[in-house]
């Protein structure tokens, strides 16, 4: 089973050290699925530190109603296919009561029947539209980050309210999660009139973006929505940089996180992301899980991290309320309000959303500047 070195040890050594510390008491168990292999492993670091902060804090308070959370893991690969095996193992092999994850929108689209099916609550960081519930009508799946309905209008209205543009251009990926987002842009500068002059897309993996970056050019574009995964933003902003492009450059999230800037540091500053979250933010609450983040991994939090912290602690708060029953849990999250969090109120939307919140912010080489907050 080669797919799981990489995350069994972690996963063994935390139930080893939670069990050993309440022998014999019950436990409430937690599955976490996420990329650390694949096309979206430079997410999972940050989704498994951010939500083992938040277990081992409420642990050492004493637990869920005195019950310690005790937490499997397993790699997804960024994969819809492995998704499927390991979400099936961690619900009815190891019979956890919540799966958190996986955090890739392709993913859940391929499992979220399994966690419906098996009746288990299924908490997921993934933005695509086609997750809502409006969509799914799975009751079991809600949504921990506000989805890209919300954030790609709030970019499109940016570019045309505040950079006055009237002839954008796309960029955007192959995945649920890019072309879902490439379809609600589209619609909404349509409501201002507005019909984007050049499209394009690029494969995960390209490493050449001079072909889409030309036809751009050529469509005289004044502006360029950002719609792919952080590795092709960073390979087209650098080579846009390089060919002397200067027009704004507006990207949803993927494009505002360290898994892009890392990559394109001196390409990224001025670029422009509608983000979930940034350790930028002034918020009291947001500014001492940064410290205490900082002071546990020696680096600074990044989206989607917040939103399985929250989800955590979202969990504590319902079960405080309702118990350990499931199915009072699910019907408890679906009117879910009163917990406020990183990412302010967590409220359930008609959507099974918990969170509305975004940023529109501005890179400038070592930090993020917040232009607004939704």
């Amino acid at each position: 089973m080669r797919r799981y070195l990489r995350v069994i040890p972690l996963m063994v050594l935390m139930v080893t050290l939670l069990a050993g510390s309440v022998v014999g008491a019950e436990t409430i168990k937690f599955g976490l699925v996420a990329p650390f292999t694949g096309s979206g492993s430079i997410l999972g670091d940050y989704i498994r530190e951010a939500m083992m902060l938040a277990v081992d804090e409420i642990n050492a308070a004493g637990g869920i109603q005195g019950r310690q959370i005790e937490v499997v893991v397993y790699d997804d690969e960024a994969s819809p296919a492995t998704a499927i095996n390991v979400v099936k193992r961690v619900i009815e092999n190891d019979k956890v009561d919540v799966v958190f994850g996986p955090n890739m929108s392709s993913s859940v689209l391929a499992v979220h029947q399994v966690a419906e099916q098996n009746e288990t609550l299924m908490m997921v960081g993934a933005t695509s539209p086609s997750l809502g519930y409006d969509r799914t009508n799975n009751p079991w799946l809600f949504r921990l980050r506000a989805d890209d309905q919300v954030r790609v209008e709030n970019q499109a209205e940016y570019a045309v309210n505040v950079l006055g543009s009237k002839k954008p251009g796309i960029i955007y990926g192959t995945t649920d999660y890019c072309t879902s987002a490439r379809d609600v842009i589209i619609e909404k500068f349509a409501e201002y009139g507005i019909k984007p002059v050049a499209v394009e897309q690029m494969r995960e993996g390209d490493v050449d973006a001079t072909g889409q970056i030309l036809n751009m050019v050529r469509a005289g574009v004044d502006s360029i929505m950002g719609l792919t995964h952080e590795s092709e933003a960073a390979v087209f902003v650098r080579q846009l940089r390089q060919m002397g492009v200067d027009v704004p450059v507006v990207g949803f999230t993927a494009w505002g996180v360290p898994a892009f800037t890392d990559l394109a540091p001196d390409a990224a500053v001025g670029v422009i992301a509608v983000q979930s979250f940034t350790p930028e933010d002034t918020n009291p609450i947001v500014q001492e899980f940064v410290e205490k983040y900082q002071a546990r991994y020696g680096r600074l939090p990044s989206d989607p991290g917040q939103a399985y912290y929250d989800g955590v602690y979202a969990i504590k708060e319902v079960i405080d309320r309702v118990g350990f029953d499931k199915h009072a849990m699910r019907q408890e999250l679906e009117n879910f309000s009163g917990y406020v969090g990183l990412q302010g109120e967590l409220v359930t939307d008609e959507k099974h959303n918990l969170s509305r919140f975004s940023l529109i912010s501005e890179f400038q080489g070592d930090s993020w500047k917040i232009i607004d907050k939704f």
